[in-house]
């Protein structure tokens, strides 16, 4: 079986990487490729990090944000299969498994993690805030997206080589998942539910909704794709 790169950004986790790493040396470790990117943490992260060597660690100096990361790791990667996951443990290492289910030959070029059974507005103003750009985003892309701003997916690098990704942030996320929704018009993208758990901002969740109006300006810049 081809192996797949996983590429986890990570700022300031200190509390949860070692669970982290034990649970992907676990799950995922036979035949892939980790990367993990420290984006400039101030904490412990990185002396974690450095203990564990079978992973491939990124380091970048300075915070410069979740896309800017990702978009690092891309270029670091040695496979063409890719997974991008978070590092914060909302979703479970051992959710991963359930992404690596590329396949070109039976037309699964891209698979989406999905939080929700369905995309409605529940529970908080996250859930309403990605309701919202959810519904946006679907009427513009022409797509069924149940959760565009879930951080998990599985693709093929070279279907996006001709892209010049630019998200330096969250909007990564949007940023993405158009360019893989563009694409679904000739290839299958299969949507996954995943186990999830929020975080709070004491526990260290980092979206906040100022990040909004950042998704939303990606999401109009992503039309001129169409």
């Amino acid at each position: 079986m081809k192996r797949y790169s996983i590429l986890i950004p990570v700022h300031n986790e200190s509390d949860y990487i070692p669970v982290l790493l034990e649970e992907l040396e676990t799950y995922h470790l036979e035949g892939n490729e980790i990367i993990i990117i420290d984006d400039g943490s101030t904490d412990r992260t990185n002396k974690i990090l450095k203990k564990y060597n079978f992973i491939k660690l990124i380091e970048i100096k300075e915070n410069s944000g979740k896309g800017y990361a990702l978009r690092q790791g891309l270029k670091k990667a040695s496979n063409d299969k890719i997974v991008i996951f978070d590092g914060d443990m909302e979703i479970e290492p051992s959710e991963i498994s359930k992404l690596m289910i590329l396949d070109s030959k039976n037309g699964i070029n891209c698979v989406l993690g999905c939080r929700f059974k369905s995309l409605s507005p529940v529970k908080s103003n996250f859930d309403w805030g990605n309701f919202m750009f959810t519904s946006f985003f679907n009427i513009v892309f022409n797509s069924q997206n149940k959760d565009v701003l879930c951080c998990a997916k599985a693709f093929y690098l070279k279907d996006i080589k001709n892209y010049q990704l630019s998200s330096n942030g969250f909007d990564i996320d949007i940023e993405l998942s158009a360019l893989l929704s563009i694409l679904g018009n000739k290839n299958k993208i299969t949507s996954i539910l995943l186990q999830y758990e929020r975080r709070t901002f004491k526990e260290g969740k980092k979206l906040k909704v100022a990040d909004g109006w950042i998704i939303l300006l990606r999401i109009i810049k992503m039309t001129k794709y169409l």
